[in-house]
């Protein structure tokens, strides 16, 4: 079942936040088809707020040369009217509504989230962030539109922790998981 917050955004606000997530995932989706493929190959641990409603879980992870392309089955915003408008603008602009998260893992352990950063994130909050840090092997989502970090973030464990996926692993670039994203 999905739990909307009561309360909504005003609507200039709202369609600001989506111009601004769709801007962020149109980004990465380029930097990630023009971006050459080299760096390690792995398949990291990830790791879901434990509050994450079922229809927005992680589904598939692709890898490819210094890249992982997380394939997630739906966003779910905070409010009603945010979440209708949200998946109705990714459906026009992207041609899905299931969300993909890249990240570029280098040869010096290094993982760089471009534009999916949880820098300092509330679940509902879901700002979009660039940053980098040491790989780990590990890959936490700490907000509802998916933004990555590489351990538990205070606030989720404050509200049931998280939750370990099993996703199927594919050999593949962006390009494949925006395929296999629009066949959701």
């Amino acid at each position: 079942m999905i739990r909307y917050l009561a309360l909504d955004l005003p609507a200039p606000v709202r369609d600001l936040r989506i111009q601004a997530d769709l801007g962020s995932q149109i980004q990465q989706r380029e930097l990630f088809r023009l971006r050459a493929k080299l760096g390690p190959e792995v398949v990291p641990a990830v790791f879901q707020p434990a509050i994450e409603p079922e229809e927005s879980l992680l589904c598939a992870v692709f890898i490819a040369p210094g890249e992982n392309h997380l394939v997630f089955r739906d966003e779910i915003a905070p409010t009603k009217k945010w979440d209708e408008w949200y998946r109705g603008f990714r459906l026009r602009n992207l041609g899905r509504t299931a969300d993909i998260e890249s990240l570029e893992i280098t040869d010096n352990n290094q993982v760089i989230y471009h534009w999916c950063y949880s820098l300092v994130n509330l679940y509902e909050s879901g700002m979009h962030y660039s940053g980098r840090q040491p790989f780990n092997g590990k890959i936490y989502s700490s907000t509802w539109n998916h933004m990555l970090t590489n351990g538990p973030q205070f606030p989720i464990l404050i509200r049931g922790g998280y939750r370990e996926m099993a996703p199927e692993v594919f050999y593949g670039d962006r390009n494949a998981a925006e395929e296999y994203a629009k066949n959701l």
